[in-house]
């Protein structure tokens, strides 16, 4: 494919659903696409405002918090996987709403409590912690939210 073919094959994608930097430069790589070539079309997509990390990580976290119950531990880790800027990063993180993301928590303990056969208690608190904790949300937030639930 030719420059022209691949930027208007790229600004499609992008016009779909947000992409990274390194998103579309992984595209591009498996697509056998020289470098030169992929920094000219990264800086047009840029510049266009097709790809903007700030909107990026907007929607990733909305996305994965919402729908996959990830926590920031988790959301943070995938992010500088995708090569975000860190500042971009906590910008994202920040705008969390905490109350919601308070709740998504004890919604999941609730979930993993119903989940797990009764036995002795401190062991089925134990996998529930684990496994809220495995999501990626914080471990001090959970123990605190699992004390919580066992005083209802």
């Amino acid at each position: 494919m030719e420059y022209k073919q691949l930027l208007a094959k790229c600004m499609d994608l992008c016009s779909r659903r947000e992409y990274c930097q390194s998103d579309i430069d992984q595209k591009l790589r498996i697509w056998e696409v020289p470098q030169a070539t992929i920094a000219k079309i990264l800086k047009v997509l840029s510049e266009e405002k097709f790809i903007d990390h700030t909107r990026f990580v907007r929607a990733f976290v909305n996305d994965k918090l919402l729908f996959n119950h990830w926590g920031r531990i988790k959301i943070r880790y995938h992010l500088v996987h995708h090569r975000i800027e860190k500042e971009i990063i906590e910008e994202g993180l920040d705008n969390i709403d905490e109350e919601k993301y308070l709740q998504i928590i004890k919604d999941e303990i609730v979930k993993k409590r119903k989940a797990t056969p009764r036995g002795i208690e401190f062991e089925r608190n134990q996998k529930i912690a684990r496994t809220v904790i495995s999501k990626g949300f914080e471990p001090e937030l959970v123990f605190k939210l699992l004390k919580m639930e066992l005083g209802n």
